[in-house]
C-alpha cells in the first residue's frame, strides 16, 4: 500500500521532533578557558601599552625598605612614561627615634628630586641614592610577570569595579631591576597579580620574598595600580 498523505505528515513530524529533542539534549560547547601562561603575557603586554600609571605601593607589617636616610612605609603618585614619576613617600627614620618623615619625589629619567615636608626646598640626589626607581614601573613589573614560572589561574576579586584573574607564580628577584635595581641574584620572589578579565591590566600586585639585600626572607610589598592612561604632567621641580 501507498502510505497517505497523513501518514507521511506524521513521519515528517516525527522526524523533525527527534531532531530538535536531539538538539535541546546535546551539551553545549564549552567556551575554551584562557590558561594561566596567555593571561601572564597578556598582563605583560597590557602593563607595556600605558601611558599614565596611578600607583600606590605599601609594606605589611615588616618595618618598609630601607632607602639609606629612612625606612619607606608607602609612596604613591604617577607614572608617566617611558621614564618619569610624582609620588609622596612617608618613611620612618630610626635615625630620630622612629620620627615620621614624608617627602616629595619626581624621578625625570635618571635624574630624582627630592623635597622634605619641612623646607619645602628642592634637592637633587645624587644617583644610586634611591633603592626604588618608579619611573619605569610599567614595563619593571611587566619584565618580572613576563619570567614568571609555576603558574596557576583562578577567578579573583574585583578591585576598583573591575572582574579579575588571580594568577600566582614565581620570578627571579633579578627580573625586576628596572623597578629596583639593586635586586639580588639567586632570591626569588612570589608574585599574585590581579588582573582584568577584559583588558588584562593588573589592578593589584602582590611580592612576597627578597628585593633588596636586607629584606626580611617573607617581606610583603602591595602594589596597586588604577587611572590608566589619564592625563598626567610631571616636570623638574628645578
Amino acid at each position: 500500500m501507498r502510505p497517505t498523505l497523513r501518514a507521511i505528515a506524521a513521519l515528517i513530524f516525527l522526524g523533525a521532533a527527534s531532531l530538535l529533542q536531539a538538539a535541546c539534549s546535546a551539551e553545549p560547547t564549552p567556551t575554551p578557558a584562557l590558561d594561566a601562561a596567555t593571561v601572564r603575557d597578556r598582563a605583560a603586554e597590557a602593563l607595556r601599552t600605558l601611558s599614565t600609571v596611578h600607583f600606590l605601593i605599601r609594606h605589611q607589617d615588616d618595618g618598609g625598605t630601607d632607602m639609606g636616610f629612612a625606612k619607606l612605609t608607602e609612596a604613591e603618585g604617577d607614572g608617566l612614561f617611558p621614564d618619569r614619576a610624582s609620588f609622596a613617600a612617608k618613611t620612618i627614620s630610626e635615625q630620630f627615634g622612629g620620627l615620621a618623615l614624608d617627602f616629595d619625589l619626581i624621578q625625570v629619567g635618571p635624574t630624582t628630586y627630592l623635597r622634605d615636608r619641612i623646607s619645602l626646598q628642592w634637592q637633587i640626589l645624587p644617583p644610586g641614592t634611591l633603592p626604588i626607581d618608579f619611573s619605569r614601573i610599567n614595563d619593571s613589573i611587566a619584565d618580572g610577570l613576563a619570567s614568571t614560572s609555576g603558574l596557576s589561574l583562578v577567578d579573583g576579586e574585583t578591585i576598583g569595579g573591575a572582574e579579575t584573574y588571580l594568577l600566582t607564580g614565581r620570578t627571579a628577584s633579578a627580573s625586576m631591576r628596572g623597578f629596583v635595581p639593586n635586586a639580588p641574584d639567586g632570591e626569588m620572589i612570589d608574585l599574585e597579580v590581579w588582573a582584568g578579565r577584559t583588558d588584562f591590566i593588573p589592578r593589584r600586585v602582590k611580592m612576597t620574598g627578597v628585593l633588596l639585600d636586607g629584606d626580611p626572607a617573607g617581606m610583603v610589598r602591595f602594589l596597586d595600580l588604577s587611572a590608566f592612561n589619564e592625563p598626567v604632567t610631571v616636570e623638574p621641580p628645578i
